[in-house]
């Protein structure tokens, strides 16, 4: 599943917050639309045509109700991937299609990231850049992150 990205922008912590609501409300609809396109490869896969990949495609060759849910996958495919642009289109990066996301921000001179994944009522976790998921650490109590807008 290929999903370009915007540049990415800096992120204040207030300005990260502000978002979650917009992030709930669209993750809630791209796990919805995720977990039908599992059922239609899990079918295409039960009727012995499986998807190599994520990448779906119309195969000429096969019986019409396996090219009806290989277009019903397309479409799905379709759907997730424009859910996920609109959050990337903010300048956020998505990590998982399911709901984990970082917002690029500064702490103390250098750039870090501001973590949050579905479900969390807000940010309450950072990480170094190279350390993803399993590097989030509590938000310190005395840190500023700072953003391009507000700070």
């Amino acid at each position: 599943m290929e999903l370009t990205t915007s540049p990415s922008r800096f992120f204040s912590l207030r300005e990260a917050n502000a978002l979650i609501p917009t992030l709930q409300e669209t993750f809630a609809r791209a796990r919805a639309v995720r977990d039908a396109l599992a059922k239609v490869q899990s079918d295409l896969a039960n009727a012995g045509h499986p998807t190599p990949g994520p990448e779906l495609a119309v195969d000429p060759g096969a019986p019409a109700p396996v090219q009806e849910l290989q277009r019903q996958g397309e479409r799905l495919l379709k759907q997730l991937l424009a859910l996920l642009r609109e959050i990337t289109d903010l300048g956020i990066e998505v990590k998982a299609a399911d709901g984990l996301v970082d917002f690029r921000t500064k702490l103390r001179g250098r750039t870090v990231y501001l973590c949050w994944r579905f479900g969390e009522e807000g940010i309450a976790h950072w990480h170094e850049l190279g350390t993803g998921f399993s590097g989030r650490k509590p938000l310190p109590q005395d840190a500023e992150f700072v953003g391009d807008l507000l700070h």
